[in-house]
């Protein structure tokens, strides 16, 4: 595909730390709802990509299309642990999320292809693929033009997938690669289309976004301007 082819107590503990974190404006996370136009051009993209309206979430999403591979990447080079939270339709097939990324060329990924009943982590470094690097799996219950919830947990040198709120796979363990410590998020596909919609992007070091799902006195989807938050 990728050449066409415990007790309570600490749970609310948790919480209420979580909750004060929230409303002292000290929680990190990066948030795009791609409602915005605007919010495309914080992103660093190869290939076409453009929000438009989804016909099943009658809303505005991320869409990615090319005959060859695209790729957009935001955030930072420097992000080691974060957690990503997404969801994703494959209008055609493939759907892939991209983490540690240097640039188009030099990240990791975890794709789901439905037509060939594939999910797998792969690498891809200099602008060369290597897909024998973790576990693969089948399809996972994702079909074709069908949204699904995706979480990926980087945390401790691993890697964990979650599809609607299901652990898949085993973890990827990510010691032994070497350039790819830390790094941006993003998605990509290879000539295929997929819509994206809410990012959620959480971790140490990750500025807060105004309208963040969960976020105190949210006044809902907000534009993201992702050089703002830089400032």
């Amino acid at each position: 595909m990728l050449m066409r082819e415990k007790s309570f107590g600490f749970i609310g503990f948790l919480g209420l730390t979580l909750a004060l974190l929230l409303h002292t404006g000290l929680a990190w996370a990066l948030y795009f709802d791609f409602e915005n136009d605007a919010q495309l051009k914080q992103w660093e993209v190869v290939g076409t990509w453009k929000i438009v309206k989804d016909d099943v979430k009658k809303s505005n999403v991320l869409s990615g299309e090319g005959a060859n591979e695209i790729c957009a990447l935001v955030g930072e080079k420097d992000w080691k642990d974060y957690t990503i939270e997404f969801e994703a339709s494959g209008m055609t097939d493939e759907i892939s999320v991209a983490f540690r990324g240097q640039d188009s060329n030099n990240f990791l990924s975890f794709m789901i292809a439905p037509s060939l009943s594939l999910s797998e982590f792969f690498k891809k470094e200099g602008g060369a693929f290597d897909e024998a690097i973790g576990q693969k799996g089948d399809s996972l219950g994702v079909k074709i033009q069908e949204w699904h919830s995706y979480k990926l947990v980087i945390q401790n040198n691993k890697a964990t997938m979650f599809v609607d709120g299901k652990e898949v796979l085993k973890p990827l363990e990510l010691g032994n690669f070497k350039g790819f410590e830390k790094g941006r998020v993003g998605f990509r596909q290879w000539g295929d289309t997929a819509h994206y919609d809410n990012l959620l992007v959480t971790g140490p070091g990750i500025p807060r976004t105004l309208g963040e799902p969960g976020a105190v006195e949210s006044t809902g989807k907000l534009p993201i301007t992702w050089a703002e938050l830089k400032k």
